[in-house]
C-alpha cells in the first residue's frame, strides 16, 4: 500500500480530535509553536457560520444570513480570549509539502499578523516510507484514534519512528472580523450580492500553516517533493 493510502485510511482526524491532540504538547516547545499547535473551537464555529451565511444568501434567506454573520462575529469575539491566536508574518506561514499556499496569487505580507487556527488535520511526514513495522504502527494508532486515545496514538507513532505534522487552516483575525462586519452591514442595507462577495473575501483570506506534531518548527518544504497526504477540511 502506498503512503497516501495508509494515511487516508489511518490518520485523518476531525477538528475536535485535533484539539485534544494539540493539548498533549510537551513543555519543550517554544511559546509560538505551542500556541500554533492549538485549534480554536470558536474560530471553527465562525468560519462555519460564514459558509452558512453565504449559502443562506444564495438561497434567498437574508434573515438567516444575518443570523449567521451575527453568530460568526460573536464566535470571533470569544476566540480572541481562548489563547489560540498567534502572531506570524503571512510570508512565514508554511504550506504542506508540494502544495501551493492558499491565496498564493497574492503577494504575502511580511508584517506581523494575528492568526487564529480554525481547522486542521494530521499528515504523515514527507519522508515516510512504508515498512511492515511502520504499517503496523499506523494501523495500531488508527485503532487508538477510533477509541479517542489521541495521546496514546501519538506515542505509538513516535515509538514506530513515524513523523507526523499538524496542517492547520488559519484565518487573519482582524481582516476576518472586518469582513464579516462589512457583510452584516451590507445585508442590513439589502445589498446581498455585495454581502456575499464580502464573505467570499473572508474565505479567500484563509491560509495553511504546518507545524511538527512534536512542536518543533517544520523544515521548509521542498518545491520538488510531493505531500505524503493531507486532509485539512473538517467541516461536516
Amino acid at each position: 500500500m502506498n503512503k497516501v493510502g495508509i494515511f487516508t485510511a489511518a490518520l485523518t482526524l476531525t477538528f475536535f480530535g485535533l484539539t485534544a491532540c494539540a493539548q498533549d504538547k510537551t513543555s519543550a516547545q517554544t511559546a509560538e509553536d505551542k500556541d500554533a499547535a492549538k485549534l480554536s473551537k470558536d474560530g471553527y464555529a465562525a468560519i462555519r457560520d460564514v459558509s452558512l451565511a453565504r449559502l443562506a444568501i444564495f438561497n434567498g434567506q437574508p434573515v438567516e444570513a444575518k443570523k449567521y454573520t451575527n453568530e460568526a462575529q460573536m464566535a470571533l469575539e470569544r476566540a480572541k480570549s481562548d489563547n489560540t491566536v498567534y502572531t506570524k508574518a503571512e510570508s512565514d506561514l508554511k504550506a504542506p509539502s508540494g502544495m501551493p499556499q492558499r491565496g498564493s496569487g497574492a503577494t504575502a505580507s511580511t508584517s506581523p499578523t494575528a492568526w487564529i487556527p480554525v481547522d486542521g488535520s494530521l499528515t504523515l511526514g514527507e519522508d515516510y516510507v512504508a515498512s511492515p513495522e511502520k504499517s503496523a504502527g499506523v494501523a495500531k494508532a488508527n485503532e487508538e484514534l477510533k477509541k479517542g486515545s489521541h495521546k496514546q496514538a501519538m506515542e505509538t507513532l513516535k515509538l514506530a519512528n513515524i513523523d507526523i505534522s499538524f496542517v492547520m487552516e488559519v484565518a487573519p483575525l482582524e481582516k476576518t472580523t472586518a469582513g464579516i462586519r462589512k457583510a452584516t452591514e451590507l445585508i442590513d442595507a439589502g445589498k446581498y450580492y455585495e454581502a456575499n462577495q464580502a464573505l467570499k473575501g473572508v474565505e479567500d483570506g484563509y491560509r495553511f500553516d504546518v507545524t511538527d506534531a512534536e512542536g518543533a518548527p517544520t523544515k521548509a518544504a521542498s518545491k520538488t517533493s510531493k505531500p505524503a497526504a493531507t486532509s485539512v477540511s473538517a467541516k461536516n
